[in-house]
């Protein structure tokens, strides 16, 4: 990996930011494109379409509004196999194990967001509702995603942010509006009418967080990293292709093969660097490598912690060797690979 010295317009360089410098950050920050022309309207569209059998097996749920400073807030979306959840019903979630699909977590990063959007569209999340409730978040990040930004509006990166313990001193660890109310509504699934969580209501086996990386993380965003935490410099690497980060709790390489052996029909592989090395960590396997979700506050890992399989996939839509259209397509190769290994390996042997 090549070091590159730092040079970025905010801030002083060596000097963590302040609030000062995070407001001139969010304040240049500009509007690029619609989250509610590019995802909210297609979800509704999906509800009103009675020639699909969307409408009949899901139902659309805002589970809360993203506050934005000096425009108008933006509403936050779900969707949930239609009657599972119901308050008055909590007991009705148990009788299927639940897995997580999400997007969008870093708002930029598009073919994720896609590929949610397709999973639902194409009518392929449906055929897993006999084996799992699926539940879809599109856009965990809209206002990231208007600006095409991998932060969110405080600065802060929300893959990050999805941190279940409290800090040493007793203060509540550093989340973001949009991880709170994620998790908040993720934890509220299957509460009873009361409003109290019924903990065996849920059974979370799996989350899949769809992400990319794009020439914007090292023309644009691993500077920025670099000014607000007060580095001199960073990492310009980017893999070429696929791939996927693990977790380095459990023991799932066969799980993983078989999403990287799915995706490979779809789009390229990532190969290692000369360190065999992906994205700075040792690769596990071929287009994998292995982090402590938890520990990093992540969004698959920290969303739904219960979960015995969680994994983020990666891929590099400005590579040479594919196209917009095959990366949101092996987005949605990871989603159906990973259900179809679950469902043969988890669930037909029980």
């Amino acid at each position: 990996m090549v070091k590159v010295q730092l040079n970025y317009p905010i801030g002083t360089r060596g000097q963590p930011w302040l609030d000062t410098e995070k407001q001139q950050w969010r304040d240049s920050r500009t509007v690029h494109r619609s989250y509610l022309t590019d995802v909210v309207n297609p979800l509704h569209e999906l509800a009103s379409d009675s020639s699909s059998s969307f409408p009949k097996d899901f139902e659309i749920v805002q589970y809360g509004t993203l506050g934005v400073e000096g425009g108008e807030d933006l509403p936050l979306f779900a969707v949930l196999p239609r009657g599972v959840f119901d308050a008055d019903d909590a007991p009705s979630s148990n009788a299927k194990p639940t897995v997580l699909v999400t997007g969008g977590t870093h708002g930029y990063e598009t073919s994720g967001i896609m590929g949610a959007l397709d999973f639902l569209s194409s009518g392929k999340a449906n055929k897993y509702l006999p084996f799992l409730n699926v539940v879809v978040v599109p856009c965990v990040s809209p206002w990231a995603y208007e600006r095409v930004e991998r932060w969110v509006a405080t600065a802060v990166d929300p893959n990050r942010s999805f941190c279940r313990k409290s800090s040493e001193d007793g203060e509540d660890p550093l989340r973001t509006e949009e991880s709170n109310k994620l998790m908040a509504f993720l934890d509220g699934l299957g509460a009873t009418s009361g409003n109290e969580r019924n903990f065996n209501s849920v059974q979370w086996l799996c989350h899949v967080d769809l992400h990319e990386t794009t020439d914007s993380d090292y023309l644009e965003f691993r500077p920025a990293k670099a000014a607000r935490d007060g580095i001199s410099e960073y990492d310009d690497h980017i893999p070429d292709g696929f791939y996927l980060v693990g977790d380095t709790v459990g023991n799932h390489l066969d799980w993983y093969k078989a999403i990287l052996q799915a995706v490979g029909r779809v789009t390229h592989i990532a190969p290692v660097d000369e360190d065999n090395t992906l994205s700075g960590y040792p690769a596990a396997a071929p287009g994998l490598i292995l982090t402590p979700k938890k520990e990093l506050c992540l969004c698959a890992g920290g969303a739904v912690p219960d979960a015995k399989y969680v994994l983020t996939t990666e891929v590099y839509p400005d590579s040479d060797r594919t196209s917009a259209e095959d990366c949101v397509n092996a987005q949605v190769e990871a989603v159906c690979a990973s259900f179809d290994y679950l469902i043969e390996n988890e669930i037909k042997t029980k």
